[in-house]
Order: structure tokens, then C-alpha cells, then sequence
């Protein structure tokens, strides 16, 4: 058994030009599409998350191999999920910003953004799955002025 590894506390003011300020780029891992994501300061052994935009016009899927909170700041976006654990249990709907929802780890989910902006969100992955990530200006912006994200 592992012992027990605390995290510390961490905040973030949601800013949303540490997205706008990001050129968006294919993500092939995710179907191709055009996505931005950074990270906000909290990468820590509990939590770690990250903030992203998807577009319209393209299909993004993910098979999400631990638990996953996803909190949209805005955008639209019809989401399918294809259930674990035997796979055979699938459910479509719309999520709009503002609202957050569940993604149980072992879910097949595609994300197809509507509208005409970026579906925005949060991300919150337990416990951290170590991505590497690069933070956001304004998390860069606080660490070089020695505050406390």
C-alpha cells in the first residue's frame, strides 16, 4: 500500500487570454482537430488541471482512463459517452456553458463543439495523471513576480 502523498493548497483566477493568447493547433491525439490547452498552477498528486478550448467543425474523442471533471466556462458542445464498464451503455447530450459533469475513467467520450465559439472548459483529472503541460501566462506572470498560484 502507498502511503498517503498531500497536496498543497493552489488557486486560480480564471483568465481567459491565457487560452486567447494560445494559436490554436491540430491535436491528432484527439481526432485532428484544432485545440489549445494550458495549464493554470494546479498540478498537483491529487488533482491536476488544465484549461482547453475545442472548435467547431471538428469531432474530438478521448477514452478517459481516470476520473475526470469538466467544468465549461462557455460554448456549446453535443457529447456522446460510451460507458464503462461493459461498454454497451451509451448517452448523448448537450452541454453548455456554464455547467460541469462526471466523465467516469473507462468512458469513451467524444466531444462535436457547436456554434461559432471555442467549447471552453476546465478539466480536473484524479489523481494526476502527470501530463506534461505548459502553464499559462498568467500562472508564469505570478511565479516570476514569486506569488503564489
Amino acid at each position: 500500500m502507498q502511503p498517503i502523498v498531500y497536496s498543497d493548497f493552489r488557486y486560480y483566477k480564471i483568465e481567459p487570454s491565457d487560452l486567447d493568447s494560445i494559436e490554436p493547433e491540430p491535436m491528432e491525439l484527439l481526432g485532428g482537430g484544432l485545440w489549445r490547452m494550458c495549464g493554470i498552477g494546479i498540478d498537483e498528486p491529487a488533482v491536476q488541471m488544465v484549461y482547453e478550448d475545442f472548435f467547431p467543425g471538428h469531432e474530438y474523442t478521448w477514452t478517459v482512463w481516470l476520473d475526470q471533471i469538466d467544468l465549461v466556462t462557455e460554448g456549446k458542445a453535443e457529447i456522446t459517452v460510451i460507458l464503462p464498464p461493459e461498454l454497451e451503455r451509451t448517452k448523448t447530450f448537450i452541454a453548455e456553458g456554464p455547467c460541469v459533469y462526471l466523465i467516469p475513467r473507462g468512458t469513451r467520450i467524444t466531444w462535436k463543439p457547436l456554434g461559432d465559439g471555442p467549447y471552453r472548459h476546465i478539466s480536473f483529472d484524479f489523481p494526476n495523471p502527470g501530463f506534461p503541460i505548459e502553464d499559462g501566462a498568467s500562472v508564469k506572470r505570478a511565479r516570476a513576480e514569486g506569488r503564489e498560484v
